[in-house]
């Protein structure tokens, strides 16, 4: 099982202490742990699935989104995914949580460790740029609309400062 082994070499990299569940009649492999990210405990998944040849990686964010708040939540979501880059996707499950995703297909590759480092940095990096965001529109009642303006507010304000900074780096180029 190739997919079991990069999953228990990853995790040796790390210095962690987990075990990688396999089953050998399904082929399939899985991790599961927790993880820091801004002070909270998050799930991560990493799942392997040989038949396939697919790679899962799965963060759980610690806390769902309230009842009549999925709207919102799918909005802002789709927000993210399609506004910034990340590898991965945030999702909303039927029951409320909050998931990163990310598939890697490895069929006729021999991929390093760093590929599901590389993924969980993508999850972590999504969820320290926008938790704010997701915990206001999945725990209060702040609409993605509110929301949004305060993305376009920052978007706006990095914008201002990069063009400022062309105009100084112009002037003192005169």
């Amino acid at each position: 099982m190739r997919i079991a082994k990069l999953i228990e070499e990853f995790i040796a990299d790390q210095g962690w202490e987990e075990t990688v569940l396999r089953d050998e009649e399904t082929g399939t492999s899985q991790l599961e742990t927790t993880m820091s990210i801004n002070n909270q405990n998050f799930l991560l998944y990493i799942e392997g699935n040989e038949q396939n040849e697919l790679l899962f990686l799965y963060l759980y964010a610690p806390f769902s989104v309230i009842d009549g708040k999925s709207v919102d939540a799918i909005l802002l979501f789709n927000f993210i995914n399609d506004y910034f880059t990340n590898r991965g996707r945030i999702t909303v499950q039927d029951d409320g949580g909050i998931r990163y995703v990310e598939i890697i297909d490895l069929e006729n590759i021999e991929p390093p460790t760093a590929i599901i480092d590389n993924m969980l940095s993508s999850g972590i990096s999504m969820f320290r740029n926008n938790i704010e965001g997701i915990a206001a529109v999945a725990l209060t009642q702040k609409t993605y609309e509110a929301i949004r303006a305060e993305y376009d507010k920052k978007n706006a304000a990095r914008e201002l400062q990069k063009q400022n900074e062309e105009n100084a780096t112009d002037d003192n180029n005169e």
